[in-house]
């Protein structure tokens, strides 16, 4: 029976952090830290959003933009019954509680549509989306 050679996997990277499956405890400790940035970048945009179109309901709010974005956050849209506060409530909770990997792909989507800049960092240990710009600075 012929044994093939396995060829070595290259050690990939990241803000000077090895990339392992299982996850090491750098790579746990950096996205701890990164996701608690990205909750906060997120949490501000959606509320410049929300403050930016009026707020309480005035007429020059543009719902569109409002319910849009708390689509990408939440992951579901909100219809016509839900008035504006309570959508910006059940989003900041759901922001609140959202897991890493959630909050990877909502970043991408956010970037993509121009609500958060790119930021110096991102998560590591997820796939990147081939088919949008990353929201982190690649170098």
């Amino acid at each position: 029976m012929l044994k093939v050679k396995r060829s070595k996997k290259t050690k990939t990277s990241m803000y000077g952090i090895e990339i392992t499956k299982p996850w090491s405890k750098e790579m746990y400790a950096h996205n701890e830290r990164t996701e608690d940035h990205l909750k906060d970048q997120i949490k501000a945009a959606f509320q410049k959003t929300y403050k930016s179109y009026g707020i309480h309901g005035s007429l020059a709010m543009d719902e569109s933009s409002l319910r849009d974005m708390a689509n990408e956050i939440a992951g579901y849209k909100y219809g016509e019954g839900f008035d504006i506060q309570d959508i910006v409530e059940e989003v900041l909770k759901n922001l609140e509680q959202m897991p890493g990997f959630q909050l990877h792909e909502t970043m991408y989507y956010l970037h993509h549509k121009g609500y958060v800049k790119t930021q110096a960092m991102g998560l590591i240990g997820y796939q990147p989306d081939p088919h949008l710009v990353p929201y982190w600075e690649v170098k």
